[in-house]
């Protein structure tokens, strides 16, 4: 018989029977199960297994390598194209005082654009070839962004700003795509299936050993001219900024053909173009208008705590990077250029042992992805609330150090928490049908974050930035505690299996894993999506569907 769907969008659709449903999940979900091939059991010894392991997250994670690279080079170079180009940025006789800003709104405008669109068509063209475009576009804009020349200083970073939005765009989709594959990669894989935030955190490692490595090659192209300091040479200057750029163009194509010959498309996104062809997905106009309503009908507090919380944190995150070389000159008033640089060199290593903490704790019961995020929000808040108040005594010459402590410090913990957890939990917390979009989505609302950054710090007092990123770590923890549910050990699968339940309009039949309370954040709980959740339904109480080998695929009330 017939049934009608009342607490959903579809409310009114005249509905199949519960075994014309079930045959058409039970079919469909045939597709989700059983993705991955088990793997054969290789003995490596230890040296090569450790080169293994290093390239299983360094190949994968080269695109966020080369983002980083090219995103974080502006801010290192900044102090060095004072230097250079004195009537454009020191005086700004030939040049707009807000060149240096222009340079930032530009790149995080192609950023957001890119987040969006290629994340949008990444759930469409694969991940491959998502991947494929975000390399390449990448690889088009840092050609330019070497190549960037005129007539005199101010058409040469008129052009310099122009083409930073085009590599944006690439930085903007290798952020879903990256973490969508590495989710996927791990779903796929009965060995990573218990790592997959390992998985996917140490993919984007490689992100702060971009920001690391170009610091580095600028230091050392630098003192290969011997630009110590006072008097520079403006030839070795404009040497050491375009070759910083050129070295970073190499790791670039690397990946673009590596991508474009030897990757792989991900075996979980076919999967689910098949589970969607299994019950009429493809054909059915009805799925493909219902999706987005039912996206923001189901998951609108997920997406909600994903993209306001890495919002707060990009604003405070990116707000300190933008502050980072006038915080430096607290330290060391008399700074050169390459001494800003070695400071800077120091903040990042303390960050890329964070990364590493978050990667290898992230998985453990004891943590898990809700408490790391809240955990990096709290240091956040407390160490930077105490630079506020105490900002006066701080910048005296006796607690000077503990200054530069409490400020590297909460580098570390950014990265042990926060960085780590906004980047991951988009991809994870949202079906794989529109996975890239979402995480895509976050990643747009997160850089808007770090583009409304740029506008405040430079309107506020250097005291007033510490207030400020104090408050959004207070702002993350509220954010955290509410909207984000913990699926840490929750396989993906049945995020799907929930998903195509709610496409086929029979969201209250789904009673798994994905609704299981602990799984659910304490608005879903609160809304009763848990009350669905069956862990041992008795036989009378249910319908079950089962394939050809007996394996249950959909449970249905009866």
């Amino acid at each position: 018989m017939a049934k009608v769907q009342a607490d959903s969008p579809t409310a009114g659709t005249v509905m199949p029977s519960k075994e014309e449903t079930g045959d058409r999940l039970g079919a469909a979900e045939s597709s989700l199960l059983h993705v991955e091939a088990q793997e054969p059991t290789v003995k490596h010894n230890p040296v090569v297994a450790f080169f293994l392991f290093l390239g299983s997250f360094m190949i994968p994670g080269l695109g966020m390598f080369c983002e980083a690279y090219f995103v974080f080079a502006v801010g290192n170079l900044k102090s060095l194209w004072k230097v250079e180009y004195k009537n454009c940025w020191g005086t700004h006789k030939t040049c707009p005082v807000t060149l240096s800003d222009s340079i930032t709104y530009t790149q995080v405008c192609g950023i957001i654009f890119g987040q969006i669109v290629l994340g949008f068509f990444a759930d469409r063209i694969g991940r491959k070839w998502g991947s494929v475009s975000t390399a390449a576009t990448m690889v088009v804009g840092a050609i330019l962004i070497i190549a960037s020349n005129g007539p005199n200083d101010k058409a040469l970073w008129a052009m310099f700003t122009a083409v930073q939005f085009i590599f944006g765009i690439g930085v903007g989709g290798e952020y879903p795509v990256a973490s969508t594959s590495a989710n996927e990669r791990a779903e796929s894989s009965s060995k990573l299936q218990k790592r997959r935030g390992e998985t996917v955190v140490l993919v984007f490692s490689m992100q702060g050993w971009g920001n690391l490595v170009n610091t580095a090659v600028i230091i050392a192209i630098m003192a290969g001219f011997h630009q110590y300091g006072p008097k520079y040479d403006n030839h070795a200057l404009e040497v050491s900024w375009r070759l910083s750029y050129a070295i970073g163009l190499i790791p670039l194509i690397g990946i673009l053909l590596y991508r474009i010959f030897r990757l792989n498309e991900s075996a979980v996104w076919q999967k689910k173009r098949e589970a969607l062809k299994a019950m009429g997905g493809n054909k059915a106009k009805g799925v493909q208008w219902r999706k987005f309503g039912l996206l923001m009908y189901y998951f609108w507090h997920r997406n909600f705590g994903t993209s306001v919380s890495w919002f707060v944190w990009d604003f405070a995150f990116y707000g300190n990077k933008l502050f980072q070389n006038s915080f430096i000159k607290i330290i060391n008033p008399h700074a050169s250029v390459i001494q800003v640089l070695e400071w800077t060199l120091l903040n990042s290593a303390v960050a890329l042992v964070g990364y590493y903490f978050a990667a290898f704790t992230i998985d453990r019961r004891w943590m898990g992805r809700m408490r790391m995020q809240m955990m990096g929000f709290s240091w956040m808040f407390v160490l930077f609330l105490i630079c506020a108040v105490h900002y006066d005594q701080l910048r005296t010459p006796k607690y000077i150090h503990a200054f530069q402590f409490l400020y590297y410090f909460s580098s570390f913990w950014g990265q042990w928490g926060p960085n780590a957890t906004t980047w991951l939990l988009p991809a994870e917390l949202a079906p794989t049908e529109v996975r890239s979009m979402c995480h895509g989505f976050s990643a747009a609302v997160g850089k808007a974050g770090a583009l409304v950054a740029g506008v405040v710090f430079n309107l506020v007092s250097d005291r007033a930035k510490f207030w400020i990123s104090a408050f959004c770590g207070l702002a993350g923890i509220i954010l955290t505690f509410f909207t984000i549910p913990d699926i840490t050990g929750l396989d993906l699968r049945e995020g799907d299996r929930r998903w195509l339940a709610i496409l086929d309009g029979h969201h209250e039949y789904y009673h798994g894993e994905a609704v299981n309370p602990k799984y659910l954040s304490i608005i879903e709980r609160v809304i009763g999506y848990g009350r669905n959740y069956r862990p041992e339904a008795a036989p009378e109480q249910v319908v079950g569907y089962k394939d050809a080998k007996g394996t249950e695929l959909a449970v249905v009330s009866s």
